[in-house]
């Protein structure tokens, strides 16, 4: 699989080495020089990484580059409170911004948990070794999704799919899954707790 991973953030390092330790191809983007065109057209997903309010000022260049079936994965963060006065005076909200990614296949996935939690996978002996780490995703397109939680597990972590993009709120900061770093009977009780079944 062929990934473009376009932004910085806490969460590039990890998932670059344990995509490149699955064996995918990953290419790097950095926020300011979005221009390169070749590896968007590659790409099997774009992984879009970091500051939302940073990402969405590239989003128009990098949009015309990006082939229809490319899944976007959008791990972007508003984590900071100046991050999230900005998108307030872009009046930007959750819906306009899935507007602004490229394509439909859309799948929220990584950001909410921390950077260090695949940083510890990283440092397993075996590389295909599965971690107890399950990470939340939500999303539209099953098909999308598919895609996703199967790059999950070839990276050694287990998906945990929350349902459609609407209830992707619980994984953005201050939600009740931001910052866990949780087994997948753990984010079951939490999941569980969160719609009153727990």
């Amino acid at each position: 699989m062929h990934l473009s991973i376009l932004g910085d953030g806490a969460l590039v390092a990890p998932l670059t080495q344990l995509s490149k330790r699955a064996g995918h191809t990953v290419v790097q983007i950095q926020e300011e020089d979005p221009t390169t065109a070749t590896p968007y057209g590659l790409s099997d997903l774009l992984v879009l990484v970091g500051s939302r309010v940073a990402i969405a000022d590239v989003l128009d260049r990098v949009g015309v580059a990006v082939r229809d079936d490319v899944v976007i994965v959008d791990a972007t963060t508003l984590d900071t409170v100046d991050e999230q006065r900005a998108i307030a005076e872009r009046a930007l909200s959750n819906d306009e911004w899935t507007t602004l990614l490229p394509g439909s296949r859309i799948v929220r996935a990584f950001a909410s948990v921390p950077a260090e939690a695949f940083s510890a996978i990283l440092a397993q002996e075996a590389p295909r070794d599965r971690s107890d780490l399950a990470v939340p995703l939500a999303g539209d397109d099953a098909d999308a999704k598919g895609k996703v939680s199967g790059f999950m597990r070839q990276i050694g972590v287990q998906p945990f799919d929350l349902g459609p993009s609407a209830v992707g709120y619980v994984m953005e900061a201050g939600g009740p899954l931001w910052g866990t770093a949780v087994t997948e009977l753990e984010l079951q009780e939490m999941v569980g707790w969160l719609s009153g079944d727990g």
